[in-house]
């Protein structure tokens, strides 16, 4: 019984790696922007950044699997204390920045959820300004998501179950209808499939520039595995092989890009819905899966009430998808980095000890946190012209602050194999070519994601944003250097090693 419930355990982590990763969005979007020859890019990112990276991340979280510090605790051992803590606080700064705006957008499908349309976009709900509305449940779900981490790490780990079986379901769904259009058409495909159109982009990016930005898409449409890894110690009997189930799910992940942008082909015909106006990226999803309901039907030779039922149940079924996948989401990047930060400060010894609950969370960091993000929601709904605007240039600045550990974790990997320079569950990267070559290819990645990143920017004439991309690590990092000299000469920062 031990054992069964063992490997349910192990499931559940999986599961948990793959929808933290793997985005149907993405997977949607790919095919909107660039049709087929998105697969390559696809391949290429996975190749040149992912699979790298999903071997690296192994590698530590095989190591560290008993503690709690993340990305701090990898950079501590193989570079210093003070490049650890400055890089923790860039990363949970970028996290905290993007989690404002995902405690916002979460009620997007959710009211397409309960009444089939996005009421966020109306003038006035319930006789008041939507953007107060928004903010009252942006705060509404700040404080459950707060209450689901003090409850366990058994809470972030159900609701990233329950997302992840949506988000399966949604697949099937996708698949068995697409599979259904396919069979209709006498197996051809809506989107006719021929061996150049890997190579020629039949979507939205037609020029070389957005061509090339594609491959910051790629990179992140693979991002996030960072930050489940980082829950390493929360996993119990799975911690021993939470580094072989990193392995499994970058497989199905992978996999499941490839096939999902071939299914679209099979139900969709792309040249239907670009260059129109009524979608983009913010509702592409919604319209792809949208077009299909309509597409069967046709096939079927359904009546207009049943393709109108079939057309609400795909879009309702895609809208609870993506709002068990911001709950999901929510609560892990709610936690994973503040864990990081949290055993930051502990080692900084500030003389502030962090109790913890029953549930073994980090009381005090959890609703100070909480607190700070709903000043910032309310800010935002309160003074939009002020404060809102404070904070889409926070988001600039803080774009490129989230890849940029990224490539320090994949910079210190060689330092870190001299430590630990056997390790049993993955003997092949004891050779010093493979972990150099894993670490030299992601930090080629995201060097090059970075630079596509402001060149795109610049490109479009957009040179405040193209500034504020760059100065906003700079700032952050700044600001982690004075912070760790102030605690060092209050004599509180713990000596290296």
């Amino acid at each position: 019984m031990h054992k069964s419930s063992g490997k349910f355990q192990s499931f559940k982590i999986m599961i948990m790696i793959v929808t933290s990763v793997f985005s149907f969005t993405s997977m949607s979007n790919a095919f909107f922007l660039k049709g087929y020859s998105a697969i390559p890019w696809f391949i290429f990112s996975a190749l040149v950044y992912f699979v790298p990276y999903c071997f690296i991340l192994s590698d530590l979280t095989g190591t560290y699997n008993d503690q709690a510090g993340g990305i701090y605790t990898w950079l501590k051992d193989s570079t210093s204390q003070k490049l650890a803590f400055v890089t923790t606080l860039l990363w949970y700064c970028s996290y905290f920045i993007w989690m404002i705006a995902l405690f916002m957008k979460t009620w997007i499908p959710l009211s397409i959820l309960l009444f089939g349309k996005d009421l966020t976009q109306e003038a006035t709900l319930f006789g008041l300004p939507t953007l107060y509305v928004i903010g009252f449940l942006g705060i509404l779900l700040i404080a459950t998501i707060s209450l689901v981490i003090l409850g366990g790490f058994h809470n972030i780990l159900n609701l990233s179950y329950f997302s992840g079986r949506c988000m399966l379901i949604l697949v099937a769904v996708m698949a068995v209808a697409s599979l259904a259009c396919l069979g209709q058409n006498q197996g051809h495909f809506q989107e006719s499939f021929q061996l150049q159109q890997l190579l020629t982009s039949h979507g939205e990016f037609q020029t070389t520039a957005e061509n090339l930005s594609f491959f910051i898409f790629g990179i992140t449409a693979f991002g996030g595995l960072d930050t489940v890894a980082c829950l390493v110690n929360k996993t119990g009997s799975a911690q021993k092989s939470f580094s072989r189930l990193i392995l499994i799910s970058g497989g199905i992940i992978i996999a499941f890009y490839m096939t999902g942008i071939f299914l679209w082909g099979a139900g969709i015909d792309l040249a239907s819905i670009v260059g129109t106006d009524n979608f983009h990226l913010g509702n592409i999803m919604y319209g792809l899966m949208g077009q299909l309901a309509l597409n069967v039907s046709a096939g079927f030779g359904l009546s207009p009430q049943l393709t109108q039922v079939v057309l609400q149940v795909f879009l309702r079924l895609t809208a609870l998808t993506l709002f068990s996948a911001y709950m999901s989401l929510l609560s892990i990047i709610s936690f994973g980095p503040l864990q990081s930060l949290t055993q930051s400060l502990q080692e900084a010894k500030l003389g502030l000890q962090f109790r913890k609950n029953q549930a073994g969370m980090p009381v005090a960091p959890v609703i100070f946190q909480g607190v700070a993000l709903a000043i910032f929601v309310a800010g935002i709904c309160l003074f939009q012209d002020s404060v809102g605007s404070f904070y889409n240039q926070l988001t600039l600045m803080t774009n490129i602050s989230r890849s940029i550990p990224y490539f320090l974790v994949a910079l210190s990997y060689p330092s870190f194999k001299r430590l630990y320079p056997q390790n049993t569950s993955l003997p092949f990267l004891a050779n010093k070519r493979v972990h150099y070559g894993f670490s030299f290819s992601v930090m080629a990645s995201v060097l090059l994601s970075i630079s596509f990143t402001v060149y795109e920017k610049i490109a479009a004439h957009e040179l405040l944003n193209a500034g504020l991309l760059v100065l906003g690590p700079v700032l952050f990092a700044i600001l982690g250097v004075l912070l760790f000299r102030y605690l060092k000469r209050r004599n509180q920062i713990l000596p290296s090693n």
